[in-house]
């Protein structure tokens, strides 16, 4: 019997916790350098990322390396009357991030706009476990799923769910609004996806 996407994120969670912070930068590394090395992450002039926290992979390489190479960075901010919903923000410095609620780091300042609204050619994605077909369970809320729902059946911008290698799960529940990846980065190497949501 399949588990329930709450059980399914509890295990996630408390797998994350159990993390030691020498292990997540270790595999960090191993991520950031598959990322790197991918075709498609050097082909793209404009990339959407996030800031690993809390027992994500640490992503800020990745930033580091987007910047350097002169690509357009856009990173998320919670935005709406009730922060509900992800706008996405052109970043040049990551001197402007700033803590915000639920341990995110988020850019402080500049005007935020809807993901399909830029000219992104890569997204990478969050999430608390991932098929190898694709399918993504994020924390609950569906604010990925929103974000990227515009661009569904899009073979632009690529999705990249970014995980570790135990967060790889034989199956997940999904529904109508899941929006699936293209491809995966973990720490073992780059798998791409037979999704194509």
């Amino acid at each position: 019997m399949m588990l329930s996407k709450a059980d399914i994120r509890a295990q996630g969670a408390a797998r994350r916790r159990e993390r030691g912070s020498e292990g997540v930068a270790a595999r960090s590394a191993e991520l950031c350098a598959h990322v790197l090395a991918d075709p498609r992450w050097r082909a793209a002039n404009s990339v959407a990322a996030f800031v690993g926290v809390k027992g994500e992979p640490d992503t800020r390489p990745l930033l580091i390396a987007a910047l350097a190479a002169g690509k357009q960075l856009w990173l998320p901010r919670m935005g709406g009357p009730r922060r509900q919903n992800i706008e996405f923000v052109a970043v040049s410095d990551l001197v402007a991030l700033a803590p915000a609620p639920f341990g995110l780091l988020e850019p402080r300042e500049g005007p935020g706009v809807a993901l399909a609204d830029t000219d992104v050619d890569l997204v990478l994605m969050p999430g608390l476990a991932f098929t190898r077909t694709g399918v993504r369970l994020g924390y609950g809320k569906g604010h990925y799923d929103g974000a990227t729902s515009p661009l569904r059946g899009s073979p632009r911008p690529v999705r990249i769910g970014v995980c570790f290698a135990d967060e790889l799960v034989d199956s997940l529940p999904e529904e109508p609004h899941d929006v699936g990846v293209h491809a995966l980065a973990t720490e073992v190497g780059m798998i791409d996806c037979t999704c194509l949501q």
